[in-house]
């Protein structure tokens, strides 16, 4: 799986919310990503490995915020991403430490959560 070109295949990415600190952003992943290449065929999940980058990425374009992780301090997957689903993602840095959560629209289903230590330079 190609990471990189899997997050050039996100669509409808939207600014919800920003601060200096903090955002959210509004996005679906399409069921023709490569995210989901070989993960799986007849029932598409989002890899968590995926979840981590989409999570990186973000928080590196709106957050300025290294991509190198250096430690996953706490990381919980809660339900299931499937493909063309409208999801919202809330990034929060302070210092090195990055929070997201990945949840739906309307807030009631959480997808991911995490807090992680980010390498500086």
């Amino acid at each position: 799986m190609q990471m990189t070109s899997g997050f050039k295949s996100l669509r409808g990415v939207k600014l919800a919310d920003k601060t200096e600190n903090s955002v959210t952003l509004e996005f679906s992943v399409p069921a023709n990503s490569p995210y989901y290449e070989g993960h799986f065929p007849d029932f598409p999940i989002l890899p968590a490995v995926a979840q981590l980058e989409i999570s990186v990425r973000f928080a590196a374009e709106h957050l300025g915020v290294g991509i190198d992780v250096a430690e996953i301090k706490r990381i919980k997957f809660s339900n299931l991403v499937k493909p063309d689903k409208t999801h919202l993602i809330r990034l929060e840095k302070n210092g090195e430490i990055l929070t997201f959560k990945i949840y739906s629209p309307e807030s009631k289903t959480v997808y991911a959560s995490g807090t992680l230590t980010m390498r500086n330079g």
